[in-house]
């Protein structure tokens, strides 16, 4: 009596701790049988024998790894209710020694009071044998604290040999998985994500544009203060990029060798949100020159360049910025 009120007041005091703490073990420790193997006999023959064969399994194959004489004990049918075994006697050698990796101790000792499996006590009735034994299992806030709970091994004996096998092992838990399915948005986020896209969209238009009106200025002003076109990184580098693109238009122009008007053009857009304030934006691009219909012109606009290119995007302040601009971007599908 006296230990189901400490029992109840444990469990309370558990019920009022936070859901991390994890409970602990209220019985008492499980102690295996100080002299294991003499549980292993019976004055019935029949018994006796199926006692000493569960012993054999229990020392020779479980303890001393000595699968080549699993055949000794096991029939060749040996059926598994153990959810990690198949059944068969190739089957349950094959893990013990190819999966398990187990070695066979030489010599082979005694079933122990101190195995960590110890032995608590043997029952058998007509043919069936059951093994209690001790399981000591760790915490899973402290892996080296440890308590005991008991495991069972039921077999069934058919002419001297283990025909069929019971224990309550369990598939292991699934790993939690990453979640790869996209959260539905609140009507605020939706809103937002609208408004994002259309700044986007601007953004990436109103660059192209720049680049093509030769503005330094504007054109920085798509980066972020870090931001990068390939290796040419920040403002003031980007703005030299411009104006250096300047000069050598009017070079082209002077010694006759200007290609025409210059314009960009980017398809297929595709902006992929990687967070609140992050994104990629996925394109191809074509780099085009030509006067573009103007009267009197008989050359058709030339493609100098093109490809697909992958951008990342930051959200500074409220406002969308080139984090880095990358036009030399692999196929990425």
């Amino acid at each position: 009596m006296r230990r189901l009120f400490a029992a109840a007041a444990a469990l309370a005091v558990l019920a009022g701790t936070p859901a991390a703490a994890q409970m602990r073990a209220l019985s008492d420790p499980v102690v295996p049988a100080p002299n294991p193997e003499a549980l292993f006999t019976s004055k019935d023959p029949t018994l006796n024998r199926n006692k000493q064969a569960a012993l054999h399994i229990m020392r020779e194959l479980l303890k001393c790894n000595e699968w080549n004489r699993a055949g000794e004990w096991l029939t060749d049918k040996y059926i598994q209710h153990n959810p990690m075994a198949a059944s068969g006697l190739k089957g349950v050698i094959y893990y013990f020694t190819e999966v398990a990796k187990r070695k066979p101790l030489d010599p082979c000792p005694a079933l122990s009071a101190d195995d960590p499996n110890g032995v608590v006590a043997v029952n058998a009735e007509g043919d069936y044998v059951t093994v209690l034994t001790r399981r000591v299992v760790p915490y899973g806030s402290d892996p080296k604290d440890t308590y005991t709970t008991t495991w069972f091994d039921t077999w069934r004996f058919v002419d001297g040999k283990a025909d069929e096998h019971w224990d309550p092992a369990t598939l292991p838990p699934a790993k939690p998985q990453a979640s790869n399915a996209v959260k539905p948005l609140t009507p605020e986020q939706a809103a937002e994500r609208v408004a994002d896209r259309e700044a986007i969209e601007n953004l990436m238009w109103t660059y192209d544009r720049s680049l093509d009106m030769y503005d330094a200025d504007k054109y920085a002003a798509h980066f972020t203060e870090d931001g990068a076109f390939g290796q040419t990184k920040g403002h003031e580098a980007l703005k030299k990029m411009i104006t250096d693109l300047v000069a050598s238009r009017a070079k082209q122009d002077t010694d006759g060798t200007s290609l025409g008007t210059m314009r960009h053009f980017t398809m297929n857009q595709y902006i992929e949100f990687t967070g609140p304030t992050t994104a990629k934006y996925h394109y191809y691009h074509q780099s085009v020159f030509g006067d573009f219909g103007r009267p009197g012109d008989k050359d058709a606009p030339k493609i100098v360049a093109a490809g697909n290119g992958v951008d990342d995007l930051v959200k500074v302040d409220g406002k969308w910025l080139i984090k880095y601009r990358n036009v030399g971007a692999k196929d990425d599908i």
